[in-house]
């Protein structure tokens, strides 16, 4: 009872009803007092009863059955989280009025504060035990973002800008049902490319429409793996002195040109989450058979994060990250856990 109270005290019409009686008092006394001051009390009364209204309404709100939570991850990349986070919760807030000033109310209501949805890492892309270590407080964090709203978040994620981390980050939301979002360069904004509602992206399919998969198998004894994804405009360079070590080679090559498409038509239609689901269909038909699998890739941050969350952190899968002139291994998907 005293947490509505204090937050019907802090809404605005609480603070306007206060200002209002304050002032109203002091103007009713200067004029005699008697009946004014009896208006001053049912117009206090009268606005606060409109705090009251707010409030309710509110409290309906984040009692549905899920509450949208910005979350921001950066790796490598200078652009301020905060300007960020801000497009994010604009592109919330568009999509459905209800949440009109939601970080706020976020605030008030759960103790969620701006600070715990955003998560910049400036060190070496190099250093596994320091990474592994952001990537576990991500968890933690969220969790605790969970518990505060008993299991009903739904976490709307926008990550940049390495891939190859993007899809340890996915294995991160492995469990949960979340909204992704990709910058979009031409338009200068940021754009919904997937909602997760289901595991359509783990889900078993014979045939491949948005994928050209091409088979270089020289050694079957050799039991190391070179799987190249190439959605992006830019290609991965497969003569590159990096590779030559690789006997064995896959290549899932998209079709058509340029990158997937973000026109809410195909957005709505899934393509991102179809465009997963054939990579990892490839990998799970080819895991047992190699004793590692390393991926080279061209494709969007998004797109790594739910390919990542079909992949999870069960397999032997080295991601590589280009880096002057070539590909360096950066981090090995087992070896992140997130559960303990």
């Amino acid at each position: 009872m005293l947490g509505y109270i204090e937050k019907l005290l802090s809404n605005k019409y609480g603070a306007i009803a206060f200002a209002f009686a304050a002032l109203g008092g002091m103007v009713a006394d200067a004029a005699g007092g008697g009946s004014r001051f009896y208006v001053i009390f049912v117009f206090t009364a009268f606005i606060l009863f409109f705090g009251y209204l707010d409030e309710r309404n509110k409290s309906k709100l984040y009692k549905d059955d899920t509450v949208p939570i910005p979350v921001v991850i950066s790796i490598d990349d200078n652009t301020s989280t905060m300007i960020l986070l801000e497009l994010l919760l604009s592109e919330i807030e568009k999509s459905d009025e209800k949440f009109i000033n939601h970080q706020q109310n976020l605030e008030k209501y759960f103790n969620i504060t701006h600070n715990m949805l955003k998560f910049k890492y400036d060190g070496s892309m190099y250093d596994k035990d320091r990474i592994i270590s952001f990537f576990q407080i991500i968890r933690y964090e969220l969790n605790d973002i969970q518990n505060r709203l008993k299991g009903k978040a739904q976490f709307h994620v926008y990550y940049l800008k390495r891939p190859a981390f993007g899809v340890v980050l996915g294995s991160m939301f492995a469990r949960d049902g979340i909204v992704v979002y990709q910058t979009n360069d031409s338009k200068n904004n940021i754009e919904r490319i997937a909602t997760i509602k289901s595991r359509q992206y783990k889900e078993k399919i014979d045939t491949y429409e948005h994928f050209e998969v091409i088979e270089n198998i020289n050694d079957k004894e050799n039991r190391d793996l070179l799987l190249v994804i190439q959605i992006s405009s830019h290609s991965v360079s497969l003569d590159n002195e990096t590779f030559k070590y690789f006997k064995n080679t896959i290549l899932l090559k998209r079709k058509g040109n340029g990158t997937i498409p973000t026109d809410e038509k195909n957005v709505d239609a899934d393509i991102w989450i179809e465009h997963a689901q054939e990579v990892y269909n490839v990998i799970n038909k080819v895991q047992g058979k190699y004793k590692s699998i390393t991926i080279a890739h061209s494709m969007p941050e998004a797109f790594a994060i739910i390919l990542g969350m079909g992949l999870e952190n069960y397999w032997n899968i080295t991601m590589t990250q280009y880096d002057s002139g070539g590909y360096k291994n950066i981090i090995n998907l087992n070896q992140v856990k997130y559960y303990f």
